[in-house]
């Protein structure tokens, strides 16, 4: 360079606008890289990682091409950034939804810290004499009807139901209408015959004595004369056939109370005030 273009450059360097944006320029720059630095980091692990590729699998029946578990990774990645970004621009207050989603999964990670230890075989036993009638088998009847159907031509259900529980008393036979129903059972609860039949005929059943004749009964389908042949009483088996539903139970009721508890211990570390209820 020329003596001149040195001497243009020493007097322009010792120009105060020239220190000032040489200092705005640095400042900046310094700004902009701690700002890099100070960068919010999204990790994908190799357990997260796992857990994509295992959740796949489960749906799909194979495991993920590397092409498709990179697509998941970048879903994932995406997933993180708009979480973050909405609960920073507090997208994530006053919505029920959120909250709600939120609350459960507060509730189930409670459930996950309290574990709840294995009851032994005198807690078990406790639970089971408290509660055997859960376990009952319901008591079950033997019968057989004559039915009668609300579209039977020339005589009217009502009288030949009426008839033929007359001719039955007597100890005479009384035929059926066509029917695919089943006119004989041998056990069968009477659950099962509300199901089928409706409340009034398991009533009926529920309430009749053995060996006689009853009716007419109506149901569903129409009219019925019935018998009950036996009864069948309700069985409470002993703790070593229902040894698993009763230890089921016994952990579930031990979660309702570790759960209220957890609440309730929430209750006391928050101030609830309740504004605003409509008398």
């Amino acid at each position: 360079m020329s003596e001149g273009g040195w001497s243009w450059l020493s007097r322009v360097s010792r120009e105060p606008l020239v220190h000032f944006l040489t200092l705005g320029a640095v400042l900046f720059a310094g700004i902009v890289f701690a700002n890099h630095l100070k960068r919010p980091v999204v990790r994908v692990d190799a357990q997260d990682i796992e857990q994509l590729a295992t959740y796949w699998e489960m749906q799909s029946q194979r495991p993920p091409t590397r092409a498709e578990l990179s697509a998941l990774i970048q879903e994932r990645i995406d997933e993180e950034l708009l979480s973050r970004e909405a609960i920073r621009l507090g997208l994530d207050k006053d919505d029920m939804i959120v909250r709600r989603r939120l609350a459960q999964k507060m509730a189930f990670a409670s459930e996950d810290i309290a574990a709840i230890p294995e009851p032994d075989a005198k807690a078990l036993q406790a639970y089971y004499d408290a509660h055997r009638g859960r376990y009952a088998t319901p008591g079950r009847v033997a019968l057989r009807h004559v039915y009668f159907s609300r579209d039977r031509t020339g005589e009217t259900p009502q009288a030949a139901a009426t008839n033929a529980l007359a001719r039955l008393k007597a100890g005479e036979t009384a035929a059926s209408d066509p029917s695919l129903l089943p006119l004989t059972y041998a056990d069968v609860a009477e659950a099962d015959l509300d199901r089928d039949y409706g409340p009034q005929f398991a009533a009926a059943v529920h309430g009749a004595a053995e060996g006689a004749w009853i009716g007419p009964v109506p149901s569903a389908y129409g009219l019925h004369v019935i018998r009950v042949e036996r009864r069948l009483p309700s069985v409470i088996p002993p703790l070593a056939e229902v040894r698993d539903e009763v230890r089921s139970a016994w952990l579930a009721e031990r979660r309702q109370d570790e759960n209220r508890a957890f609440r309730a211990s929430l209750r006391k570390r928050y101030k609830v005030e309740i504004a605003g209820l409509p008398k």
